[in-house]
């Protein structure tokens, strides 16, 4: 069987190992999570792993990225220069997502876009499977394939992940490594430091080393300072995650499993100055969160959410200016018709984005706006991801005093919102600001889209 300095060696011209990596691929440890910050090599660590035992026929590993997208853009290409470097003669077999080694043994890749496709591998077993960004699983898609996990003929199963703080995972997986991430947790280890547990009908209990049966668990931290091939190889890397918001950056350039989204972290207002206005020549848009809610929702005794409409200016030195704020309640039709109303007193040379909700009825509401603004720079946004990831970029930009605030009789209550997101009742203007940056913020191509139609617009209409 192959020993760890061994399959290191094999890979050796494609890639050295860091000393946490080293110790995470000679960890012993059933289950073992390598990471918790960025640019720490985590899914380098987790392919050299797979390399270990597949000198051995029978070797069967399991490697896993949570979309199909994700696995394409990062381990599929990444495993090319690994198995390659380490054994020419491997073949890939790109519809099975397969490598074939020399010896027999097989490494799989596989996604788990969504929460039944666990099942996809409900009769299979390996005896390496390894999660990469364990955080964007789901508790019950990394137990499950737990139970995949089968010792073949001498061979010792591992379980391996490797993560950032944040996703939506972020609280289980915190929750069972507690004793290395969560300073709280009655029980303690220091990092790389294995615990043991054994499964009863309470779940998992901490057990004393020697216990029989009992499975070990540990997590080795890495950072982008423990990192020198990255550091040395790309030296701006960790300027750019200073760059990041103020949640993100601890997350992922400390390793901070605490830092999470509260109110006055992602916005401050004493960070955006107040101006009388913006510059005339700067790309304007106006994003809109839509709600259907009259007033009449809200003397019944209920909060209902509001529409806002945020107008934002982008200028050549990259400042934005949070120029106007439309907010209010109303009912489809009165929506719609303060939507065309801010729509012809901002003028055509301000692009608009209308938030697409999901589902069918989503789509046919947004195509709706599209034909009522017709003549206007009109587009159908649908968002991605969830409302705090949105917000981040826009955030960064915050912090950094890349944001003005025109003055307004809106302005004190938008920067309320703002300060109070994510735990204030309402978070409308913080959605349409985030919509509105991403408009402003999309690569070059689209700002000078922009550019062009403005300077095709009649001046009048920019006063």
């Amino acid at each position: 069987m192959a020993h760890t300095a061994d399959h290191v060696d094999r890979v050796a011209p494609a890639w050295r190992p860091t000393t946490r990596q080293e110790a995470f691929l000679r960890s012993s440890a059933y289950e073992a999570l390598y990471g918790g910050a960025a640019g720490g090599g985590k899914s380098e660590a987790l392919l050299a792993g797979a390399l270990r035992w597949v000198s051995v026929s029978h070797f069967r590993a399991l490697i896993l990225r949570r979309t199909y997208a994700d696995l394409e853009r990062s381990l599929i290409d990444r495993a090319r220069s690994f198995f390659r470097a380490a054994y020419p003669e491997a073949e890939y077999n790109e519809t099975k997502k397969v490598w074939r080694f020399p010896s027999g043994a097989c490494v799989f890749f596989g996604h788990l876009d969504h929460e039944k496709d666990k099942y996809a591998y409900q009769s299979a077993e390996f005896s390496y499977i390894a999660f990469d960004e364990l955080t964007h699983f789901s508790e019950s898609q990394y137990t499950y394939l737990l139970s995949r996990a089968r010792s073949s003929r001498g061979l010792p199963v591992r379980i391996r992940a490797a993560t950032n703080p944040g996703g939506d995972g972020h609280e289980w997986v915190m929750r069972r490594w507690a004793p290395w991430l969560d300073p709280t947790c009655d029980v303690h280890a220091d990092p790389s430091e294995p615990l043991f547990y054994k499964n009863d009908e309470d779940g998992p209990r901490w057990v004393e080393r020697g216990t029989e049966g009992a499975l070990s668990r540990v997590f080795i931290p890495a950072k982008v300072s423990d990192n020198p091939y990255l550091t040395n190889g790309d030296p701006s890397y960790i300027e750019r995650l200073r760059g990041l918001d103020p949640v993100t950056r601890a997350q992922l350039l400390d390793g901070n499993w605490l830092a999470r989204p509260a109110a006055g972290l992602l916005f401050k207002a004493a960070w955006l100055e107040r101006v009388d206005a913006a510059p005339s020549d700067a790309v304007r848009v106006r994003y809109w969160d839509r709600a259907a809610t009259g007033e009449s929702d809200a003397k019944r005794g209920r909060d209902p959410d509001y529409t806002a409409g945020v107008k934002l200016a982008r200028t050549r030195d990259g400042l934005f200016f949070v120029e106007d704020v439309v907010r209010f309640r109303g009912r489809p039709h009165e929506v719609m018709a303060r939507v065309q109303l801010t729509a012809a007193l901002d003028g055509r040379g301000v692009a608009i984005g209308i938030e697409q909700d999901p589902g069918s009825a989503g789509v046919f509401e947004a195509d709706a706006y599209v034909r009522a603004l017709a003549g206007y720079n009109v587009r159908k946004i649908r968002p991605t991801g969830d409302k705090i990831t949105r917000a981040q970029p826009a955030s960064a930009q915050a912090e950094a005093k890349n944001f003005r605030v025109v003055r307004g009789a809106w302005s004190q209550a938008f920067l309320a919102e703002l300060e109070g997101f994510p735990e204030g009742a309402h978070d409308d203007q913080v959605d349409a600001l985030s919509g509105a940056f991403a408009m402003l913020a999309a690569p070059p191509p689209n700002l000078r889209e922009l550019e062009r139609f403005r300077r095709m617009m009649p001046k009048a209409r920019w006063s």
